[in-house]
């Protein structure tokens, strides 16, 4: 199995009873997800951050009784970014990953089939690839040669399957979506339905009434277009559902709109099923699981309407039907909350747990809700309901005989225990006469502690009951289990490199059955593995009221900068009614849509949610606007009773009356924050290896960072200073997107911005923006250059894009705003109508005579390119691998070198610390058959696991002599533990006598183990 945060494969000799013993551990590539073995000489292991394949020589542990070395890494194969499943049929192997990365442009696969440019900017791209190696010659470029990439229509891929006769090969798409999608502030008509004529926010806002059509994106009509299915004359029904206002009586602000496509009348419809056609330009046709062809590589199928976030697949090993599991969500519905006065909440119910049953020989996809005993209306759910409740299934196994179902439920501590007839069985499933019930059908399920998340299945071992083999998550252990009854029978930990009490927060990201209401929610149902869903949600409260904004915020001023000095324009009707009420610094309750944001990588960049609104909640109020990450983490305590539906009463910190279980659940958060605050992201994926952008981006960085003002006044307007005192009245890119490694901020300072939005945004990071790349199709809207997707854009693979509420589907219609326009050209330059200053309805007069603004197009795009380029706090080299042998020294070596010279790189990193270089490289290899490893010194020689030290060449000339060596780039810092002193007890692994367990060596029984690696050790743990 694969141990994930130790980077290793392990391997265990099973006994008759079904008993494990550790055999070996051999050092793969980063972050190792998914293992598959081919034959009994191999196992081909996935390594998620590395990007890589190990293709693993078992050694002495296959069925060739002349090998007589150690397992080890034979050979690395480089794919797509963040590979995540494997499987093989017809003598290939298939892979999936994003259809992103580095090495898929690499000059090694020049004529490859579907290899080359990934093509960002284009609409209607699969942004799904699956990479086929022939399994005997996978190539011998410098990672391989595929066969083939095969790109399919959906976000990133995760799960495999394979058809029992082998033939077909299944792939899912990971974050598949649900056909919502998000209506943009600027293309809606303004107001609420009970907006009254004469609402003073301008004359063309006084001449309708709020529950009255407008122009899609308030254009004239000669500049507007409709979509399909929606209304000809190019209009939106009417302004917004209500409520209008929050319990305070403060007004909402005017923001976008989630809709979802109705598949009876082809639309796109609101809360209310009233028609937004007009304001999309796609569909969004939800393939969510592709059939390929094993032997010709072509199509042989697609099926529709799976899920929302697809985990796990398998194949009935009879029926050879297709079981998915995955989670369907409800971001449609509106509001967290009580659900009082907007009549609708989606507490407790967020992402419903499935399996979803496709039969590839009729085409049919049925969705099996498991939890179909809880009733959603009941928001405080009876503490009884969680006693039969799966949350975030994963791994799946079956039954040989193809009748018994056992998953994996991640946020619930158990394996679901499922007759096939019955999950086949649509009568059951029908909502008439006899129904298939969890509440007795649990009764079944097996309690297995620490987060279960991988099975195998054996029923050769200890039959008939069999053995059911359990990896657990959160406590990082297999465990074997009783595959009749559920008994515990053995609990094996994993070595790994985590701090002890990283699993107490972990759980709280997972844990649904203590955190949720009904036990089906967690914070992992839209923070999927800590990251995102790639959604947007309306968790406004009209039940709460507004609060109040304490963050820096250096641009106060800036909404009032042209408005005092040239008068009224469009613009400044907006301002008194940002946030809704017109106040700065107002946290509306009602927010509006806004996409999920990654968990990782918040320890440097202050207050979180899109708009900062935990500087201030249950733990306090940043005050002194120290941009406490901590306190704003903990803050976020309140989601377990608001969103989650926990059942408690969460007033402040300082309340005397709070109960037990709020006095725990602040322990809880404490330990999340811990966790949470400690992960980061990934290294950029689409930044070449040598960390010099490409060209394109270059001409953006020099814009970001350079002395033109892209917002604000020119700089011969700088003498009225408006409030900003000595500080100018614009800035350039960086002026407000801070970009300061040696500080961690990558993109953010963490303070406030105006950002000509309705509402008061933090600036945010730009750290992942390469992942939101897919959607294309925006309206023209007032105060924007022409849209180049107005047209309709056919089918995409993502309802949702940039900026906080993911309505943009392109950055560079972003930068097309009005407040970025070039004040050295006018609309008449651009070949537009004008209306003079501020007149024209594209915004090309705004920043007229005044110096500032992006240029032009290729400027505009090299920001693109640069942002998605953008830096992380780590470099794109971090991960990377190569693998020497005797036959690839011409392929191989260039990337070596490449290695070595990013080891040398100063880097910049507040996270890494003041010193770090790039990455440290380490080397895993064969010496005289047995498994060694290096680490790279900072002269360039490298220190072995038995503290000699080779040269450069020394080194690589082994290589040819002994076997393969692998080369990886290991996170800065990180070397000395992934090269040659695995368990960091200051004793080389290749002197000690225990090494993956710190210790002083001591023996005290004189059996030639030592006391930290004896078998008495582990009899606490094995009950077999």
């Amino acid at each position: 199995m694969v141990n994930t945060p130790d980077n290793h494969l392990e391997i265990y000799a099973v006994d008759d009873k079904g008993m494990l013993t550790h055999e070996a551990s051999v050092p793969v590539g980063m972050e190792p997800v998914a293992v598959a073995v081919p034959n009994r000489g191999e196992a081909w292991v996935i390594n998620h951050l590395s990007d890589s394949v190990s293709v693993v020589d078992l050694g002495k542990l296959s069925a060739d009784p002349s090998a007589d070395h150690a397992p080890h890494v034979a050979r690395t194969l480089l794919v797509g970014d963040e590979p995540r499943d494997i499987v093989f049929a017809e003598g290939r192997a298939f892979i999936t990953t994003a259809h992103r990365g580095q090495h898929r442009t690499h000059q090694s696969l020049r004529g490859v089939p579907g290899a080359g440019d990934p093509r960002l900017h284009t609409a209607g791209i699969g942004r799904a690839d699956v990479w086929l190696f022939d399994l005997e010659e996978p190539g011998d470029g410098v990672g391989g040669r595929p066969l083939k990439i095969v790109e399919l229509f959906g976000d990133t891929p995760r799960a495999l399957a394979v058809s029992p006769d082998g033939g077909t090969v299944y792939a899912a798409v990971f974050h598949s979506g649900n056909q919502t999608s998000v209506v943009h502030e600027g293309v809606m008509c303004r107001g609420f339905e009970d907006t009254p004529r004469g609402y003073r926010l301008g004359a063309t806002w006084a001449s309708r009434r709020g529950n009255q059509p407008c122009i899609a994106g308030q254009m004239p009509r000669r500049y507007a277009s409709s979509s399909p299915n929606g209304p000809a004359d190019k209009t939106l029904p009417m302004g917004r559902a209500l409520p209008s206002t929050g319990v305070d009586g403060e007004h909402a602000p005017f923001t976008a709109m989630i809709v979802k496509w109705d598949e009876e009348s082809g639309e796109w419809q609101d809360s209310r099923g009233l028609n937004y056609s007009n304001g999309i330009r796609f569909y969004l046709p939800d393939k969510d699981v592709f059939a390929i062809d094993a032997a010709t590589l072509r199509p042989a199928g697609e099926f529709r309407h799976v899920g929302t976030t697809l985990y796990n697949m398998a194949t009935n090993p009879v029926s050879g039907r297709v079981y998915v599991t995955n989670t369907d969500a409800q971001n449609h519905i509106r509001f967290e909350g009580p659900g009082i006065r907007g009549r609708s909440t989606v507490q407790g119910n967020i992402a419903q747990a499935q399996i979803t049953i496709i039969d590839p020989a009729t085409g049919a996809v049925r969705k099996r809700h498991l939890n179909r005993h809880i009733d959603y209306s009941v928001l405080k759910a009876p503490e009884s309901i969680r006693r039969h409740t799966l949350s975030t299934p994963l791994g799946m196994a079956f039954s040989a005989d193809g009748t018994k179902l056992y998953v994996a439920a991640l946020g619930s501590d158990r394996i679901g225990v499922f007759n096939t007839a019955e999950l086949e069985n649509d009568p059951l499933w029908d909502g008439s006469g006899t129904e298939f019930d969890p509440r007795t059908s649990s009764d079944a399920y097996f309690t297995v502690d620490g987060g279960p998340a991988g099975l195998l299945l054996d029923e050769t071992r200890n039959a008939p009951n069999g053995r059911l083999y359990v990896f657990t998550h959160i406590d990082r252990r297999v465990k074997v289990v009783d595959a009749a009854n559920g008994t515990l029978l053995q609990s094996v930990a994993l070595h790994h490199p985590e701090p002890a009490g990283f699993a107490a927060g972990r759980r709280m990201l997972y844990d649904a059955s203590s955190t949720s209401s009904n036990g089906e929610s967690s914070c992992a149902s839209c923070h999927v593995f800590g990251d995102t869903d790639h959604l947007s949600w309306n968790l406004g409260n009209p039940d709460a009221a507004n609060t109040r904004n304490p963050q820096p915020f250096p641009t106060f001023s800036d909404f009032w900068l042209a408005c005092d000095y040239f008068g009224h324009y469009p613009g400044c009707e907006v301002v008194p009614y940002v946030n809704g009420n017109g106040d700065q610094l107002a946290f509306s309750a009602m927010k509006g849509p806004m996409a999920t944001q990654t968990m990782r990588g918040l320890s440097t960049h202050g207050h979180m949610h899109w708009r900062g609104d935990r500087a201030t909640g249950y733990f306090g109020t940043d005050q002194d606007r120290t941009l406490d990450e901590r306190l704003s983490f903990k803050n976020f305590i309140v989601a377990f009773e608001s969103l989650l539906g926990l059942d408690v009463s969460l007033t402040s910190a300082d309340d005397p009356d709070k109960s037990a279980r709020v006095v725990e659940l602040e322990k809880e958060i404490d330990d999340f924050a811990t966790f949470m605050l400690a992960v980061q992201l990934p290294p950029n994926p689409i930044k070449p290896l040598d960390n010099v952008h490409s060209a394109s981006a270059q001409l953006g960085h020099a814009f970001f960072g350079g002395a033109r003002r892209a917002d604000g006044m020119g700089p011969a307007y700088d003498l009225m200073s408006n409030g900003n005192g000595a500080a100018p009245d614009g800035r350039n890119c960086q002026g407000c997107h801070t970009l300061d490694p040696a500080r961690g901020l990558f993109g953010t300072g963490g303070a406030a911005s105006h950002g000509g939005e309705v509402l008061i945004l933090k600036v945010p990071h730009l750290r992942n923006l390469y992942q939101k790349v897919g959607m294309f199709g925006l309206p023209n809207r007032e105060n924007f250059l022409p849209s180049t997707t107005d047209a309709h854009q056919g089918e995409q693979v993502r309802g949702f894009g940039f900026l906080h509420d993911g309505a943009t589907d392109q950055l560079f219609h972003f930068l097309q705003g009005a407040v970025f326009d070039d004040g050295s050209t006018n609309c008449a330059d651009l070949g537009l109508p004008s209306g003079g200053r501020f007149g024209s309805v594209f915004g090309c007069d705004f920043n007229d005579g005044m110096d500032v603004g992006i240029p032009d197009d290729k400027t505009r795009q090299g920001l693109v390119d640069y942002l998605m380029e953008f830096d992380t706090d780590l470099a794109p080299i971090v991960g990377q691998q190569v693998t020497l042998h005797a036959g690839n020294a011409a392929a191989a070596t260039p990337r070596v070198d490449l290695l070595l010279q990013r080891a040398d790189t100063p880097f910049d990193s507040f996270v890494l610390g003041a010193g770090a270089t790039e990455c440290d490289v380490v080397v895993k290899g064969l010496v005289s058959g047995k498994a060694r490893g290096w680490m790279r010194l900072q002269d360039g020689s490298f220190k072995d696991d038995r503290g000699e030290v080779y040269t450069d060449a020394a080194l690589r000339s082994l290589a040819a002599e002994e076997g393969p060596l692998t080369y990886t780039c290991a996170p800065p810092g990180s070397g000395m533990r992934m090269g040659i002193d695995r368990d960091r007890d200051a004793v080389l692994d290749g002197l000690d006598n225990c090494p993956t367990v710190a210790n002083d060596q001591a023996d005290s029984d004189g059996d030639g183990v030592p006391n930290a690696c004896s078998p008495h050790r582990h009899k606490e743990l094995s009950h077999g």
